[in-house]
């Protein structure tokens, strides 16, 4: 594209050096046609058409900057050689406009006469396409710095919420093994070989390697059904739960684990702190601010911060930080008591459909 801007300059500037000729003839009173215009004025810069061009693509390949003496004396040679060609052009059109000048000046009078004539305009070409090539290189390098850049932050942010997620995974199973232990303390073998296989079917859905840091609302809020049926063969009758996804947020695409780490602190912070029953509810629906996720249970009321010390904090602290690395100031998640007593978490995403979806309707409850 480049190349072709600066050979259409140079024939643009042939044609109003022929207008000029032309005006000029006709301003001094012996009008000269404008076939014979363009034929003493054009072949000069049909030649720099033909080779500024090949010029560009040299200096775009072979930088000036910074100067190297091999790239240097290539230019030098390559200008010496397009001014000469120049030149020529330039007398054979003047010789040809005008036979006279072929008996009164010899060959070599004539090409001297127009080298120096023509030098103005063959340095300010020259210069102006070596300047166009260092644009282009600078452009280009500073597109690829971008790129690079661009690259190297991706990269990083899928360390960062690897490592993340590697964490929740430790944290997840030490707890849910410490249920199933529990099963077998109690002596309740079918119930702990049911809590395994179904532990097994969990393990297999949350720690898949298919690449994905995402998955839709449907999926994750599976998982987190997973989660809350394997408790709820511990905990039985204690423990129910319900969960709605409306219908036009069922494929919008949220964090892999997203929800667990949430339903655990749900569960462990209200059965264990001596709860008769725990009713857990999780809810997805769209907002103005985006896609919105609600976690709450019934259990007793949030202790104060400084008495929070059970260790479960884990959980909403790296959800936090997954949603901060994801998505920015663009995704928040608050956690605050519930009317009534309880907890209630409340998590808003930027809205992403998943592009092989269709929005179905979730409901269900335990």
């Amino acid at each position: 594209m480049a190349t072709l801007a600066v050979a259409f300059v140079c024939l643009a500037l042939g044609g109003i050096s022929a207008l000029e000729a032309r005006h000029v003839s006709v301003t001094h009173g012996f009008p000269i046609d404008w076939s014979m215009a363009l034929v003493s004025t054009t072949p000069r810069w049909i030649l720099l058409a033909i080779a500024l061009p090949f010029v560009l693509r040299l200096g775009v390949r072979y930088p000036l900057n910074p100067p190297r003496a091999p790239v240097v004396g290539m230019h030098v040679a390559l200008f010496l050689v397009v001014s000469f060609a120049h030149a020529t052009a330039d007398a054979w059109a003047v010789s040809l406009a005008n036979p006279a000048v072929i008996h009164l000046f010899g060959m070599i009078p004539r090409l001297t006469r127009s080298w120096y004539n023509t030098m103005p305009t063959m340095v300010s070409m020259y210069a102006g396409v070596l300047f166009a090539a260092w644009g282009m290189t600078e452009a280009r390098e500073r597109q690829r710095r971008t790129l690079r850049a661009a690259q190297l932050e991706t990269q990083l942010q899928s360390a960062r919420l690897a490592a993340l997620r590697a964490q929740l995974q430790p944290h997840f199973l030490y707890n849910t093994l410490n249920g199933i232990a529990a099963l077998v303390t109690g002596v309740q073998p079918a119930q702990a070989v049911a809590a395994i296989e179904q532990l097994g079917e969990l393990l297999h859905a949350s720690l898949r390697e298919d690449g994905r840091e995402e998955i839709t609302v449907d999926e994750e809020v599976a998982l987190a059904e997973k989660y809350l049926a394997l408790q709820r063969m511990r905990f039985r009758e204690r423990l129910q739960y319900e969960w709605h996804v409306a219908p036009d947020v069922a494929d919008c695409l949220v964090p892999v684990l997203l929800l667990q780490p949430i339903v655990e602190n749900a569960v462990v912070h209200g059965l264990d702190a001596g709860q008769e029953r725990l009713m857990v509810r999780m809810e997805a629906f769209a907002s103005e601010e985006g896609l919105e996720l609600i976690i709450e249970n019934d259990g007793p009321a949030l202790a104060a911060p400084a008495q929070r010390g059970s260790g479960h904090g884990l959980g909403l602290s790296n959800t936090r930080a997954r949603l901060l690395t994801a998505y920015g100031d663009r995704a928040s998640l608050t956690l605050k008591p519930r009317e009534g007593g309880g907890a209630r978490v409340r998590v808003v995403l930027p809205r992403r459909l998943s592009p092989a979806g269709s929005p179905r309707t979730a409901v269900a409850s335990a």
